[in-house]
């Protein structure tokens, strides 16, 4: 009986990883058979356990708080750029030992920030490339599953550091074809597939209940700022608002300001605080006519997704959350798995606006989404089918091999 490990997401706090290991134990049970045992490595654990009771698996508690000491030295090692991985040793040996496949997701943990990248040197390593790199040296099957790969900059050493160890996994399950085509740039080939994300394999609980649409869903996220600029300030969030409010003025529909992360132990991660930051900024008759709503988890916010006509999505995840109910989304892009979904999703870029460039695309583009609703849903829908059939496609496939 196959002991299969879900490794490397931070806590479900994040819907986006709770998308990611509801779809990745889908993924297992169809791929390995509903008698393989499936263990969720969680650093959250006492939050995560109430969030996927519903799932049947085993969850381990790997969670190691930091303490200011070691808060302090992880910082030093940041600034010093030390390519070393600390404080990881023992769950690596408690993984490693408890399994026979380890499956390693979470959207972003293969890439690395933009700011970082435009730098000349810059510190590259990453806890999953020492962990796989240690299980497939004791003979263990490594499968990155639900990922973007890339980009890693220019910096030598740190692509060498990430194609010397992707070569040697035993899968890569990408999400999208640009990260397909970055791994083909760098000659990783042969160990490469391309699958649509987890969030498409998680149903709506509630599929049958039809809703009004009369919102613009609002996903905005601090996180996704600091991976562009490294730093987030006032004349930022001023910004966001005015153009909000210049949107509002356009359209004249409500907002529905909807978080997609709710992480109560890193406010710079929080969606709540920062929606919450730009939502006092906004004029009071903006204000009147939106909504705030504070959804528990992946599968509630759905509900809240289905009201939108549109949604306007920083968090990638929420924009496939919105999609999987028939919402069009808007992808606001600080890396390349928003340009890489859309693509997957709208068969082109059009629907993708840069946060660097919001001032000047934003209002444009959702006009013009709002003119063309019924060939978005057409879209949208045409792609959560071709998203079923991949997978039944890939695990046929996998099966007649065996």
């Amino acid at each position: 009986m196959k002991k299969i490990a879900i490794y490397g997401i931070s806590g479900l706090y994040n819907f986006g990883c709770e998308a990611i290991l509801r779809g990745t134990v889908s993924f297992v049970r169809r791929l390995f058979g509903d008698k393989c045992i499936i263990v969720y490595y969680s650093r959250n654990y006492h939050d995560d356990i109430k969030i996927a009771d519903d799932l049947g698996i085993f969850i381990k508690n790997i969670d190691n708080r930091t303490n200011f000491a070691t808060k302090c030295i992880s910082k030093a090692v940041d600034i010093l750029q030390i390519q070393k991985v600390l404080f990881f040793r023992t769950e690596f040996k408690q993984i490693i030992k408890e399994s026979d496949i380890m499956i390693l997701v979470g959207g972003d943990l293969y890439t690395l920030p933009a700011y970082l990248r435009r730098r000349k040197r810059y510190r590259y390593v990453n806890y999953l490339v020492e962990f796989g790199n240690k299980a497939i040296k004791r003979g263990k099957s490594i499968i990155i599953y639900g990922a973007s790969i890339g980009p890693f900059g220019e910096y030598n050493k740190a692509l060498f550091y990430y194609v010397e160890h992707l070569k040697k996994v035993n899968t890569i399950i990408c999400r999208e074809h640009v990260s397909v085509d970055y791994l083909k740039s760098l000659s990783i080939t042969n160990n490469v597939v391309m699958l649509p994300d987890p969030a498409f394999l998680v149903p709506d609980p509630e599929k049958n209940i039809q809703t009004e649409k009369k919102f613009i869903g609002i996903n905005l996220s601090e996180f996704s700022l600091r991976e562009l600029f490294g730093t987030v300030d006032e004349e930022q969030i001023s910004k966001l608002a005015t153009l909000l409010t210049t949107l509002y003025l356009k359209t004249n529909k409500p907002y529905m300001f909807i978080p997609h992360v709710i992480n109560s132990m890193e406010k710079s991660d929080d969606d709540i605080l920062f929606l919450s930051r730009v939502f006092e900024k906004l004029p009071k008759q903006v204000k009147q006519n939106s909504v705030f709503v504070k959804p528990k988890s992946f599968l509630d916010a759905k509900g809240y997704l289905k009201q939108c006509i549109i949604a306007v999505c920083a968090r990638m995840h929420c924009a496939v959350n919105a999609i999987t109910v028939n919402t069009p989304a808007l992808f606001l892009v600080y890396s390349n798995k928003a340009l890489g979904m859309a693509e997957l999703v709208y068969g082109n870029r059009k629907w993708c606006v840069s946060l660097c460039n919001a001032e000047e695309e934003l209002v444009k583009k959702v006009l013009e989404m709002l003119e063309n609703l019924d060939i978005l849903k057409a879209q949208i829908s045409n792609c959560q089918q071709i998203a079923f059939e991949k997978y039944e496609e890939y695990i046929r496939r996998c099966k007649e091999e065996k």
